[in-house]
């Protein structure tokens, strides 16, 4: 097999499902090597098997994000499969409640962020060691990012981006590149549960969004 991701190593979290999934399954076809995470090992067979079907090395890990310490040392056995990483996709993330920001419960707002801000900040930094240079950092962000009525999420995502510009700058010297990356409304079950009246129909799968994923990857800023 020969592709434009021959080659490469790749870390892609939340990868059981959707944009996730969608991604995983074009590096393998790009010739990618794999570790893919979901919060349950079992929720990657599919997934795998989809990536092994075009002949790339893809394994499963558990990784949960809304531990911390926990997902550091997921990260880290995510390493030792790989040997060294080229590429880290930090897809992985949680809606909550699209409730104001005065009323929004802060049980579940601590979750949303854990998730999607320490959580993915603690896989960053067990990679960043294994980073060879020229490697990438891909985050997936969204529109609604910083966004009123979005709760949790919105702070999380706002959050993502400025982690990515802070990190951008302080792993330059390193050469490591970081990216954020907003892929658009896709068909998910995540739009599906922030959008209950809309028609999934009229929004493109989650595979018509790798390109840009894919390009990154290979080199491409």
């Amino acid at each position: 097999m020969s592709g434009r991701l021959e080659g490469k190593r790749a870390i892609v979290t939340g990868a059981s499902r959707g944009l996730g999934r969608a991604i995983a399954e074009a590096y393998a076809s790009e010739g990618a090597s794999l570790v893919l995470t979901a919060t349950r090992q079992e929720h990657l067979r599919s997934a795998l098997g989809g990536c092994r079907d075009s002949g790339s090395a893809a394994m499963g890990v558990a990784l949960d994000l809304g531990d911390p310490v926990g997902a550091r040392r997921a990260a880290q056995e995510a390493v030792v499969e790989l040997g060294r990483v080229d590429v880290l996709v930090n897809n992985a993330g949680v809606l909550g409640t699209r409730d104001p920001l005065v009323d929004y419960p802060l049980q579940q707002f601590g979750h949303v962020l854990e998730v999607g801000v320490t959580g993915t900040l603690a896989v960053v930094q067990a990679v960043v060691p294994a980073m060879t240079p020229g490697g990438v950092i891909i985050n997936v962000s969204s529109g609604a990012a910083g966004r009123a009525g979005w709760g949790a999420y919105a702070v999380a995502k706002a959050a993502l981006e400025g982690m990515t510009n802070m990190l951008r700058d302080e792993l330059a010297d390193r050469d490591i590149r970081v990216v954020a990356v907003n892929p658009g409304g896709v068909r998910t079950a995540m739009r599906a549960s922030a959008y209950p009246n809309e028609d999934p129909n009229t929004l493109p799968h989650p595979s018509a969004r790798v390109g840009p994923f894919v390009a990154i990857a290979g080199g491409v800023d």
